[in-house]
């Protein structure tokens, strides 16, 4: 028998900030995703911003990898790159079961997410949402010191860009 779904918005504040926190810690790599661009592609700002303007985090990761092959040449630098953005991918497509998924619950049960296979999933709790929150944290952090400090730009500081 299918399910009476109302949508649900918990009222747990805790829950709340913890999924609202989650979402602007994605933004954030989203923002070095694109600034791995600029570096890569010898860009301004601006200019990485337009060209990605409307590109997520799944074409964004794409893009590196192109330009990055591109760039870099196959070697320590590209395998490290594509390793880190395997690793972005994970909580990426993690943090888009939680945000895109429906919420709701029945009349007196319990609150439930509607996942993308169809299937029902509880709701994650908010520390669940804050670990997550954290790991995107880690990654945006490593992937800014790798272009900014690191192994990127060494490896770019080795290839400089044609003219």
């Amino acid at each position: 028998m299918a399910k009476m779904m109302m949508f649900h918005v918990p009222e747990d504040k805790d829950l709340l900030a913890a999924y609202g926190e989650l979402s602007l810690r994605h933004e954030h790599l989203t923002r070095i995703l694109r600034m791995t661009i600029k570096t890569l592609a010898n860009l301004e700002v601006t200019e990485a911003l337009d060209a990605t303007v409307y590109d997520g985090a799944a074409k964004l990761r794409d893009r590196i990898k192109t330009i990055a092959r591109q760039r870099l040449g196959e070697g320590e630098a590209l395998l490290k790159l594509q390793a880190l953005m395997e690793r972005c991918k994970r909580v990426s497509d993690k943090r888009n079961e939680f945000i895109h998924s429906v919420w709701g619950k029945e009349l007196d049960g319990e609150p439930f997410r509607h996942a993308n296979d169809h299937s029902w999933q509880p709701i994650p709790t908010a520390n669940e949402l804050t670990s997550l929150g954290k790991d995107i944290l880690t990654l945006t952090e490593q992937l800014n010191e790798a272009r900014l400090f690191g192994f990127l730009a060494e490896a770019l500081a080795k290839r400089p860009v044609a003219k």
